[in-house]
Formats: structure tokens, C-alpha cells, sequence
């Protein structure tokens, strides 16, 4: 058995790195070079069932920046139909060694209207039905689409045979999600969604879009490395809550990325944007720093090891602090004065010669350390 290898609900994975319902997913072809950079599956483009020739099919604008990726596409753009998703789900089955995970949209939280798509790709032989809650109506939290949801997660549940899991996002809070879910059926749960967010605007052309050749949006989907933390969150409350397998994604772009996750209780891990921004290889650099790690220095025989076990040192633990206090090493300190600046801390000031000087009262909270521009100037050190 690969050290990579790992079942989740029940799927056969090579390695647990899954590519996201993303444009990398949208074809056979996508799929296939997938496939061949060693993913372990994937998650199909979302399929809805509506009819497109009532909805505009416009493009796909992007803009990125150190803040994140900013994608705005059309409905129709964005969502592939059922034809057009079982078409995708059959030929891929036949084409890759892969389990193929179904991603099946809505625009209602009507049973009725989920229920013969998923039954739909079930038929085609996809492995899983993974539930995109994207375009469900807001709130999402209201309590009678919060009774809408589990009622929907239920139904589709009990009347589809293949495994069943939602993906989630920030529109319903962690806890309140591991709430919602318990004792629905699901088999597993993706996490997290990435952001509906107002659309980047130029405040010096009159609020217009920073998305080129995009007018009149009001809402696009951000991306980036800033959702992490909120995956990590997500994950570590799911895991303690669920007990159920996590397939963790948002924000992760690297195979230590990826063991972080697992740490905090995932079981699988999904990448949309690496591979979007750095192209398929992505997936087998991912994977060979899984392995870097499990070879490590505590070498860690296979990757189900690591699943959960920063709940054994985080979770319900008393905190503890060393006593730590920082110092200036003054013959590399420039007294730039940058460190005395911050409000954050009054124990930081000049003496009469003007040199940086720390006070008793300092807690070594670290904070000067970050604004130093000189490597070795500021540190924190324990109080021996």
C-alpha cells in the first residue's frame, strides 16, 4: 500500500490531493492531464439542471493581486448542465483510474429539483455527490432555509446510493455547520467555498471595476491564501464535531499547505488555484512534499498518521507561556526609531543617547520584531 494511499467514505485514493470543481475539472481533456500529474480525484465542474437559453452566457473576467484572485463569471458560464455534466462524468470514467466526484448545483433548496441530477450522475458512475451550495438563497442562515437545507441533505441522502457531502462555505458559521449536518446521512464534507464579495472597485475612476472588460457586476468569487486560517478553522471544528471524513480546501497551495490540514483532521485536501496559476505539474509537486514530510525526522510510515493529531496538543489544552523578553543587539540596531512607533507596545522607547532601550514591564509579546528591518536587532529570547 502506497504511504499516500487513503479511503475517504469509502473511495479507493492513490493519495488524498483532489482537484476542486474548477476549470481545471470543466473537460475530459482537463480531467485526464489531471489524471496524469498523479491527482488522487476529482471534483467535476458543477452541474445544474436549468434550462441555458434563459440565462446569458457573457465570460469569465479575472484579476489578481497581492490581496487575492477575483474571478466574475455568468451563471451560465460557471455551470455546466446536467446533459453537459453526465456527458463529462461518463467519458472521464472511461478515460482515468480515478474516482470521479460529482459536483451538483441548485438554485432553490427544493429536493425535487437535486434529486434527478444526482440520480443522473449516479448513472454515469461517478463516485460521489459532492452538494455546491453556491447559489442556494441568501441567508443561508435564516432558520427556514436552515430547515430547507438538512431537509434537502436528508432526502438526497436516503435516495441516492452513492455517498452524499456538502461544501461548505463562511455564509454558515463552523459550529452552526457541524449543527446543521449531524445525523443528516452525509458521508463526508468539502470546505470551504471561496467568497461571494463585492466587486474590486477603482476609487479614482468612479468606483469602476478593477476587473477588465467587466461592467456592472455587483458580486464576483474571491480566492487566495487568506482563506487557510478559515479552512484550518473549519476543518479542526468539523473534525471534533463530525467525526466524519474532510476533504479541506481554500487557500491551500502546497503540499505543506496540505499537511497542515491534515494535522487539523482532513482526511483529503483540494486545490483549485494552484493549479490554475501554476498549471498541472502543481499536483505532483504537491505530492512529492507530502512525501518530503512523512520522511522527515519523525518519518511517519503512511499519511493516515498525521490526520487529526494537532487536536492532541491544541484541543481543550490549558495554554501555557514561557516567560520570554526582548533585547536589542545595539551594534546592529540602525535607531531608525520604527519599534518605538508602535502603539501596541509602551515598552519600547530611546534613552537620553537615543538608543532603543526595553523596559521590565516587556512580555516579549514579539510584536517589534516584525517592523525591525534589520535582521538580528530585535529579538525575543526566554527569560532564563
Amino acid at each position: 500500500m502506497s504511504e499516500l494511499s487513503i479511503d475517504f467514505a469509502g473511495l479507493k485514493l492513490k493519495n488524498p490531493v483532489i482537484a476542486a470543481s474548477a476549470p481545471p475539472t470543466e473537460t475530459v481533456n482537463n480531467i485526464l492531464k489531471c489524471a496524469e500529474a498523479g491527482i488522487g480525484a476529482v471534483i467535476t465542474k458543477t452541474s445544474a439542471d436549468f434550462n441555458p437559453d434563459k440565462y446569458i452566457l457573457g465570460g469569465r473576467r479575472t484579476y489578481v493581486d497581492n490581496k487575492g484572485m477575483w474571478i466574475q463569471g455568468t451563471f451560465r458560464r460557471e455551470t455546466l448542465t446536467i446533459k453537459q455534466g453526465t456527458t463529462l462524468v461518463s467519458k472521464s470514467v472511461k478515460k482515468v483510474d480515478i474516482p470521479i466526484i460529482a459536483s451538483i448545483g441548485g438554485l432553490t433548496l427544493t429536493p425535487k429539483d437535486w434529486l434527478n441530477s444526482c440520480l443522473a450522475m449516479q448513472d454515469a458512475g461517478a463516485s460521489m455527490i459532492q452538494l455546491d451550495l453556491f447559489y442556494v438563497p441568501q441567508p443561508r442562515c435564516a432558520p427556514e432555509n436552515i430547515d430547507k437545507l438538512r431537509t434537502l441533505i436528508m432526502e438526497l441522502t436516503s435516495r441516492v446510493n452513492i455517498p452524499i457531502a456538502p461544501k461548505m462555505n463562511t455564509d454558515i458559521p463552523a459550529y452552526y455547520a457541524a449543527e446543521i449536518l449531524r445525523n443528516t446521512g452525509i458521508s463526508a464534507v468539502f470546505l470551504i467555498d471561496s467568497l461571494r464579495v463585492p466587486v474590486p472597485i477603482d476609487i479614482h475612476r468612479e468606483g469602476a471595476s478593477r476587473i477588465p472588460h467587466l461592467a456592472g457586476a455587483s458580486e464576483c468569487s474571491l480566492f487566495g491564501e487568506w482563506q487557510k486560517p478559515l479552512t484550518l478553522q473549519y476543518t479542526s471544528i468539523l473534525h471534533h464535531e463530525l467525526k466524519l471524513p474532510i476533504c479541506a480546501g481554500g487557500g491551500l497551495v502546497n503540499g505543506w499547505d496540505a499537511i497542515e490540514a491534515m494535522m487539523w483532521g482532513a482526511n483529503t485536501v483540494q486545490f483549485a488555484s494552484a493549479i490554475i496559476r501554476h498549471g498541472y505539474n502543481q499536483i505532483n509537486k504537491i505530492r512529492k512534499q507530502m512525501v518530503t514530510f512523512l520522511h522527515g525526522k519523525k518519518n511517519y510510515s503512511h499519511i493516515n498518521d498525521i490526520v487529526g493529531i494537532a487536536h492532541q496538543y491544541h484541543w481543550n489544552k490549558d495554554e501555557s507561556f514561557r516567560p520570554v523578553h526582548a533585547s536589542v543587539n545595539q551594534n546592529l540596531c540602525v535607531n531608525c526609531g520604527l519599534c518605538t512607533r508602535i502603539v501596541f507596545c509602551e515598552d519600547i522607547s530611546l534613552d537620553e543617547n537615543g538608543q532603543v532601550k526595553i523596559g521590565n514591564s516587556c512580555d516579549g509579546c514579539g510584536l517589534c520584531t516584525t517592523v525591525c528591518p534589520v535582521s538580528g536587532a530585535l529579538e525575543v529570547h526566554p527569560i532564563k
